[in-house]
């Protein structure tokens, strides 16, 4: 239940997933704070439009987007209207005649914009007048004219300009102070530029006064260098004050930007003919004078010459380098903040007159080993070593790796690597190489890889068990190998049964001779699979005795390879089922096999093929493939037992176990009848087992899996 109330609610999660991402925003981008007089004829009478952005929760602009305007006139009527976004995501709203009212000479209304569950609200003031101007006051606190301005590029002045906006004695007296009254500078039409310090939730560049009728402007120096003149604006186009003067010099050093003398190709030692130069700026791109800076090498082997380490008023730093070995990095940094930086490179070019083989030729080396000695070059450029050339290296036939594809010369001009033999016996050939200008030079080395001959484990037949308890008499081994059937591709089979030589190979145990199932290359992965013969002995000792195995390839002897040989070694047959999974080798009465598509049912009897029971009763011969009776003068397969106690295991827990012998036509398998337990649970990968128990000697089996509806 849980989970469908999980996917209910990812589901319903999705379909609601436009309302929860519509976090949007809406920002004033103009028209706010504006103050205007309706009836003076001395005074600005319109109001401009006001204007939003509205935007995603990622920031990025919303087209076609509805914007509700919301105004308040000051008589109490509300007028409601729309506009819709563009693809900027901007839309504007253009202020009516504000309505008849009665009420004081001045006052604030609101304008509310809303869109998909955002918002943000105007400010904005009307005045009336009983003369020819309204009755409003703009004014600089503590000074008479706005003050001369002087700071760097991208600083903020610390001591703001004070502006007061306030009420004037009218028809209805007062004086007070007017909030929400926007504050902005405007800068000159040429020359440097000014602003305030943006107020949050303000358009850029303006703040509003406050409910003391104040506002505060801490000035922004702009990204031009030079003098001009600024002016402040109140109230929007309502009232500037007279302009005063503006200086504006360069910032801190704070860039470097390339200007030329990159990617240069110098021979080595050879002084580069282009200088290194790159420029130093502030954070708007001005020249920065007196500014400190640091050349250095970073790559490759090169001295510096004519560095110049201080900026002159164009902001030009300039280094030459002379080169040795390459490539060659070239950094100038600020040396106060050498995060700010520019790195050069500079190529160099390599004359080589000869390439000589020193040494690694001739070696051999068995499949899949390394060659003992690197592939040894040396460059010359006449009697010169020459350093940091590359030298490629090709396997240019037969079998091999190498360590890497090139190598650069050190500073004795010579460069190496190193090889490894290839899957596949027979000469190799290896070239290297190393260009100049447009000649190639070359040397090759002769290397053989020599087929290896060994076997490389021992197992299980069934079950893959490599451990000690992988090989017991009459039971089936897979035995690993090189050189077990390097001329073969695929599988080789006897004629009927087991024969004692198949494909060349033969295998003995103790030097008594072993039946052979078959021999295999696939992939270059060589095997062989055998009977362990019945009268090998064998030992319950731990660890147990081993027994000495020959395998022999076409009359050449592989090198003794020892084998524990245990009583048992129960090992379950599997096969891959059709969804991927392995999983024990099952047959019902009937005849059919279990699988995941045709599970077991509690209560069925199976039959399991194994390995590694032991002897039987009668005892086992070796290469014993269809044993026979004489049942009154009639041949019928006879049934052999085994000695040893055969206990299943099924999910956990034990089985019926109906009978266990010898299985008839075939060689080295058991078989054993048992009866799924009727409280057994179902699922497609129930535990399996089997275990092999003679009286204090128990045995386990690989583990397997069985499908149970």
């Amino acid at each position: 239940m849980q989970k469908h109330l999980a996917a209910g609610s990812f589901l319903t999660a999705l379909l609601l997933f436009p309302a929860f991402c519509s976090a949007q925003t809406v920002l004033i981008v103009s028209g706010n704070g504006q103050l205007v007089c309706v009836n003076c004829p001395l005074s600005a009478t319109q109001f401009v439009p006001l204007v939003v952005q509205v935007n995603d929760a990622t920031g990025s602009p919303v087209a076609n987007a509805t914007v509700t305007w919301t105004d308040t006139q000051p008589n109490g009527q509300l007028t409601v209207a729309t506009s819709t976004t563009g693809t900027n995501g901007q839309a504007s709203y253009a202020l009516g005649p504000q309505g008849v009212y009665i009420g004081p000479s001045f006052f604030p209304f609101t304008v509310l914009a809303s869109a998909l569950g955002a918002g943000v609200q105007f400010v904005e003031t009307s005045a009336l007048a009983s003369g020819v101007i309204a009755p409003i006051s703009v004014t600089l606190v503590s000074a008479v004219v706005p003050p001369s301005l002087s700071g760097a590029v991208g600083t903020t002045a610390a001591t703001p300009l004070v502006v007061s906006v306030a009420g004037t004695n009218g028809i209805f007296g007062g004086g007070p102070v007017l909030s929400g009254i926007q504050v902005r500078l405007q800068s000159g039409t040429t020359g440097p530029t000014v602003s305030c310090a943006t107020q949050a939730g303000q358009p850029a560049g303006t703040v509003l006064t406050d409910t003391t009728g104040t506002a505060k402007c801490y000035p922004v120096y702009g990204g031009q260098v030079g003098t001009g003149t600024y002016t402040i604006v109140a109230g929007g186009n309502f009232q500037s004050l007279p302009s005063a003067a503006l200086t504006v010099t360069g910032g801190p050093p704070a860039i470097i930007r390339y200007i030329s003398g990159n990617s240069q190709r110098v021979n080595s030692g050879v002084k580069a003919p282009f200088a290194l130069i790159a420029e130093v700026t502030d954070t708007s791109g001005n020249p920065s004078n007196a500014a400190a800076v640091t050349w250095s090498v970073t790559a490759g082997t090169a001295t510096l010459t004519s560095a110049i380490t201080s900026s002159p008023s164009t902001g030009l730093v300039s280094a030459f380098v002379t080169p040795t070995v390459g490539p060659v990095g070239v950094k100038v940094a600020l040396t106060g903040t050498p995060s700010v930086q520019y790195t050069f490179t500079v190529n160099v070019n390599i004359v080589v007159t000869a390439l000589q083989a020193v040494s690694g030729s001739g070696q051999e080396a068995t499949e899949g080993s390394p060659f003992t000695a690197p592939l040894l070059v040396q460059v010359n450029d006449n009697a010169l070593l020459v350093q940091g050339a590359t030298v490629n290296y090709v396997v240019t036939s037969g079998s091999a790796t190498l360590s890497a594809p090139s190598a650069a010369t050190n500073a004795e001009g010579q460069a190496q690597v190193t090889a490894t033999a290839g899957a596949t016996p027979g000469p190799v050939v290896i070239t290297a190489s190393v260009v100049s200008g447009t000649t190639t030079y070359t040397q090759t080395f002769d290397l053989t890889v020599l087929p290896p001959l060994g076997v490389t484990a021992v197992v299980n037949a069934a079950g893959f068990d490599q451990s000690p308890s992988a090989a017991s008499p009459c039971s089936l081994v897979t035995i690993y190998g090189t050189g077990l059937a390097t001329g073969l591709q695929g599988l080789v089979l006897p004629f009927i049964a087991p024969q004692y030589q198949v494909a060349g190979v033969s295998v003995q145990f103790g030097g008594v001779p072993a039946p052979i199932l078959y021999v295999a290359n696939f992939n270059g992965v060589q095997s062989l699979s055998a009977q362990v013969p019945c009268d090998v002995p064998s030992s319950a000792a731990v660890p147990p005795a081993t027994v000495p195995m020959v395998v022999t390839v076409d009359n050449v002897a592989f090198p003794t390879f020892p084998v524990p040989v245990t009583p048992y070694s129960p090992g379950i047959f599997q096969f891959a089922d059709s969804d991927g999974q392995t999983r024990a080798v099952l047959v019902r009465e009937d005849g059919s096999f279990i699988t995941v598509n045709n599970p077991a049912q509690p209560g069925d009897t199976l039959r399991m093929f194994v390995t590694g029971l032991g002897q039987t009763t009668p005892p086992l011969f070796t290469d014993e493939f269809d044993p026979l009776s004489d049942q009154s003068g009639t041949w019928v397969p006879q049934n052999l037992p085994v000695n040893a106690g055969v206990i299943v295991g099924v999910d956990n827990g034990g089985a019926l176990v109906l009978s266990a012998k010898y299985a008839y036509g075939m060689v080295g398998v058991y078989e054993v009848d048992f009866q799924v337990p009727n409280n057994a649970a179902p699922g497609n990968n129930a535990p399996f087992a089997v275990v092999v128990q003679q009286g204090n000697t128990v045995v386990f089996g690989n583990g397997s899996l069985i499908p149970i509806k």
